[in-house]
């Protein structure tokens, strides 16, 4: 801006000598000929250009500065944030419904809904998209957006997951990865699966008894590996889980749980089928 402001003096100071020629050309209309121009009106003459100059870049300044923050502040962006074992819900400007699951962010702008329908994920949600077949929805998460226009669908991307999970009740979606120029367009009841250490989709049939089951309120676990296990819990239970022993991380458990039940009871049956053992301590479960 500053820069700009400059030019506009130097485009005034390099037209200096076309001004006093009309200026020399106004006062011999207006003044006897052998009437010259005194000191005192030059100087005021050459300091009147220099004000006026000086004056727009100042107005060209305050109003570039007056826009920036009315811009500013068309972009401001809300965020609604879940702790551990928290959830929320949200229901945006243009009738769209979503769902937020704990240890969760989701972000969106000030002017959602009137240039474009995006939000950010981080975590996991529950989507009922609003129809608006001239403007998509798009969820943005960590390495793909999922673009929809009137679908109802769960975006499983936490950040600390090696996988994005899209589960699909109806209408349609397509994801579609920021790192590769792979789509994958998925139909009601199926579920894109995208590994984010291979840039790789993958897509199943819809698993009722494991996939999106925190909207009916229970933690469901098909063959998983026990330290994705406690990545659930720590979220769903304001507790952290620390390993001493590395190796049964890689323990296999199957089960399914309501959302309230008591985590010492979860922990004893997981304990009765791997063999682990356990050891609170304050808000750390010691897995040894």
């Amino acid at each position: 801006m500053k820069k700009y402001v400059i030019k506009i003096i130097e485009d005034c100071l390099e037209k200096e000598m076309q001004v006093d020629q009309e200026w020399n050309r106004l006062l011999s209309n207006i003044q006897p000929p052998k009437v010259k121009k005194s000191k005192l009106n030059i100087i005021l003459f050459q300091f009147s250009k220099y004000a006026a100059a000086i004056f727009l870049g100042v107005l060209i300044t305050a109003t570039f500065f007056n826009w920036a923050k009315e811009s500013k502040n068309n972009d401001a962006v809300y965020e609604v944030i879940t702790a551990k074992g928290e959830r929320s819900h949200v229901k945006l400007t243009d009738g769209t419904s979503v769902r937020i699951n704990s240890c969760s962010i989701l972000k969106f702008a000030k002017s959602y809904a009137l240039s474009n329908r995006n939000v950010y994920l981080e975590g996991e949600a529950y989507f009922e998209v609003a129809k608006n077949k001239d403007m998509p929805f798009i969820v943005k998460v960590n390495g793909a957006d999922v673009k929809a226009i009137g679908t109802a669908f769960n975006v499983s991307a936490y950040k600390d997951d090696n996988e994005l999970r899209i589960t699909l009740f109806n209408g349609k979606v397509k994801v579609q990865p920021t790192l590769t120029k792979q789509e994958v367009l998925l139909k009601p009841e199926q579920v894109a699966t995208y590994n984010k250490m291979n840039n790789n989709i993958e897509v199943k049939d819809y698993n009722s008894r494991i996939d999106a089951q925190w909207l009916n309120n229970y933690l469901s676990f098909e063959r998983m590996y026990l330290q994705d296990i406690t990545k659930i819990l720590e979220r769903n239970y304001n507790v952290c889980f620390h390993y001493e022993n590395q190796k049964v991380k890689k323990l296999r458990f199957n089960g399914s749980f309501k959302t309230d039940a008591d985590l010492s009871e979860i922990l004893q049956i997981i304990q009765t089928n791997t063999g682990i053992k356990y050891e609170f301590k304050r808000d750390s479960i010691i897995i040894k």
